[in-house]
């Protein structure tokens, strides 16, 4: 006798298959969660690549700082370049002298047409600016640091918008790189990153850094 037909597994008695509602349904769910939670991801995303980025600044500046002391002494500045604000050269010098040849850096862009502003870039693509202050009635010189976490191309050379670019200077008592604005109140600090013109935000970086380079809830320039 021979055996009996097999029953076929794809006959439509055993198939089980979504209709075209219940897919565009499916799909439609996902989307609107998609479109909830992206922003808060990207968001996230933004702050923990500033907050890494400022920390690593900070500890390898510093890190360089300290270096140099000890091979050479104490950093100090030429006081005849204290008397022009044209002196990209020479803060260009004095970094390859005293600072970067600690650093690993991707490219120098030197010193910017007008002579004011010296550039240079790390291997991650982040930058700094640098401007010394120069005229007669500056009995110490300041040393301005423009730090950029974006793509060295997309940054100006003398920015500090509490979002991508931050100010900081050399502090020759402390014998570091700080943020401007690191020794007033904390009130002062967070009144000046809040200013609504970008050339005033002076304390952004210094608020970052009283937060444990955690950008604070509050915080207005990066969402």
């Amino acid at each position: 006798m021979p055996p009996p037909p097999l029953k076929c597994i794809n006959s439509p008695k055993f198939s089980k298959s979504f209709t075209l509602s219940e897919v565009l349904i499916t799909l439609g769910v996902i989307g609107i969660m998609a479109a909830l939670t992206l922003p808060t991801v990207i968001s996230k995303y933004k702050r923990k690549s500033v907050e890494t980025k400022l920390a690593k600044f900070y500890s390898v500046m510093n890190e360089a700082v300290k270096m140099s002391i000890a091979e050479h002494g104490e950093i100090e500045f030429d006081t005849a370049h204290r008397e022009s604000i044209n002196n990209a050269e020479y803060i260009e010098q004095w970094y390859k002298e005293n600072l970067t040849k600690y650093i690993k850096t991707l490219k120098w862009e030197g010193a910017d047409k007008s002579n004011q502003y010296f550039r240079a870039v790390f291997a991650d693509g982040t930058s700094f600016s640098s401007y010394l202050s120069g005229g007669q009635d500056f009995v110490i010189s300041a040393l301005w640091i423009f730090y950029c976490t974006r793509d060295y191309k997309n940054c100006k050379k003398d920015g500090f918008d509490g979002e991508s670019q931050f100010l900081f200077r050399y502090e020759p008592n402390k014998r570091m790189i700080v943020p401007e604005y690191e020794d007033r109140p904390l009130d002062v600090i967070i009144s000046s990153c809040k200013q609504p013109n970008k050339g005033s935000r002076h304390g952004c970086s210094a608020w970052i850094e009283q937060n444990g380079w955690k950008i604070p809830e509050d915080y207005p320039w990066i969402r």
